[in-house]
């Protein structure tokens, strides 16, 4: 009986009391209020039956026997919307007890006998809140799987990188807090940082108030010591910053961790979320594999062999479907003395301005990618000849608007272009040498001009 006088130090629990007798009910109430735990109560079963609806307790002790309603009849109507909540019958007589066919039936825990006194009541109380809190795990535990296998088709699709890695950090948010438990994010905030080898720590895709950072700089001083912390990480933990973290490791060593902005994380879905982690590092690497095939590592656009693929695809679709398709053949000009003067570190900065301003002039149909050197190609899908050169014009003057400054020093960049549009079922390589024709009579006539494969045309 010591723990009547001192009261447990365990968890804090809700407890709802269903008692038509008002002493027995002010006596239970206050018995668990000095155990440390939430208790309100109820006379009458109706009440009852709100009350566990409204503030979803952990427990019920329920009268069996009370006017217009027995504890059997309670019970079911409480299983009718919370299957989880455990039940203790309470009788006062022994003809009042439950038969074990019932409280199977019910689903229950057991009953208590008010005869058995105070102690026996806390040792089944006790016992009852301990498989709820099972219970509640495994509950967590499936809904965190089911939520996993929900998600898994937009993570594991071939996408941009920085695509994946913003829905990996959104479903990460909601992964175990849906109900109100788990993994409570206090706001859709959060960074998916990788550390690579050769590249450094680089933030790859943020959320919330996170969104449009891309280096690690620009955290606060606070951020940047959860994100190292957080890389050498081996499970899910919460920062004591109120930050949880994910952390990443694919089979090359490369380390990497999902950071959200949170206040909780329950240690039965610290394993949910390395499952989740996982998923996302076999989407990581799936998709790392298809972007080294298809993307140029210089300039972040498509490689040849990806472009050209795309134009065969496209002149087919074209084919069947009768619509016109062009292509677009840039070439940098005097690249060659930007090397030279500024070395070639200079002209790898100048090759990624020049995508980078091709990609923003660039339609959203339109494929770009790096032809080799300083060479680029666009092709130009349900597109005549007048209006790809009216695009090759924007092309160039987005090129030609870089402000480009190496050591210091402006680097003027410019770019030739030229343009052919398919004739018939002309074959890809023959479209793209017409175009190319077309870009070296553009160098010929002094560079920074868009020139058609068919009809020479100044745009400069």
């Amino acid at each position: 009986m010591a723990r009547l006088r001192g009261g447990p130090p365990g968890p804090r629990n809700r407890i709802a009391v269903i008692d038509d007798d008002r002493d027995l009910l002010r006596s239970t109430l206050e018995l668990l209020r000095w155990e440390g735990h939430e208790a309100e109560g109820d006379q009458r079963p109706g009440d009852g039956v709100q009350r566990v609806r409204a503030w979803r307790p952990d427990l019920v002790l329920l009268d069996y026997h009370m006017p217009g309603a027995t504890g059997a009849d309670v019970v079911r109507q409480i299983r009718a919307f919370d299957p989880l909540v455990q039940v203790l019958l309470v009788t006062g007589y022994s003809s009042e007890h439950p038969a074990r066919t019932l409280l199977a039936e019910l689903d229950i825990q057991g009953y208590h006998d008010k005869n058995d006194g105070p102690a026996r009541l806390l040792v089944l109380v006790d016992a009852a809140l301990k498989h709820h809190r099972l219970l509640t795990r495994l509950d967590r535990q499936r809904r965190g799987l089911r939520r996993i296998l929900d998600v898994l088709p937009e993570i594991s699709r071939l996408q941009p990188p920085e695509e994946l890695f913003r829905a990996a950090l959104r479903h990460a948010a909601d992964l175990a807090g849906g109900s109100g438990d788990g993994l409570i994010a206090t706001a859709n905030n959060g960074l998916f940082v990788l550390s690579d080898a050769n590249e450094g720590i680089s933030v790859r895709a943020g959320t919330g108030r996170f969104a449009g950072l891309d280096r690690l700089s620009q955290l606060a001083a606070p951020v940047d010591a959860v994100v190292r912390d957080g890389l050498g990480l081996d499970a899910p933990s919460v920062h004591p910053l109120g930050f949880v973290t994910i952390p990443l490791r694919t089979r090359h060593g490369d380390r990497g961790c999902m950071i959200v902005e949170g206040r909780d994380l329950a240690q039965d879905a610290v394993e949910i979320c390395s499952i989740y982690a996982h998923q996302v590092v076999q989407a990581l690497e799936n998709v790392t594999l298809h972007e080294r095939a298809t993307t140029d590592p210089l300039t972040r656009l498509f490689n040849r062999g990806f472009g050209e693929q795309r134009l065969r695809e496209v002149l087919a679709l074209a084919g069947r479907q009768g619509g016109p398709t062009s292509v677009v053949l840039a070439d940098v000009d005097h690249f060659k003395a930007v090397n030279d003067t500024y070395g070639h570190a200079a002209g790898d900065l100048a090759l990624r301005a020049v995508g980078l301003a091709l990609t923003g002039a660039c339609r959203v149909s339109d494929v770009l990618a790096r032809f080799g050197g300083e060479e680029f190609l666009v092709v130009l899908p349900g597109t005549d000849g007048a209006s790809a050169s009216t695009v090759a014009e924007g092309l160039r003057a987005a090129v030609e608007g870089i402000r480009f400054e190496f050591a210091g020093r402006r680097v003027p960049l410019t770019a030739s272009f030229g343009v052919a549009t398919a004739r018939g079922d002309e074959p890809a390589d023959d479209l793209v040498r017409r175009a190319d024709a077309a870009l070296y009579r553009a160098k010929a006539a002094g560079r920074n001009q868009v020139h058609g494969a068919d009809a020479e045309r100044r745009a400069a």
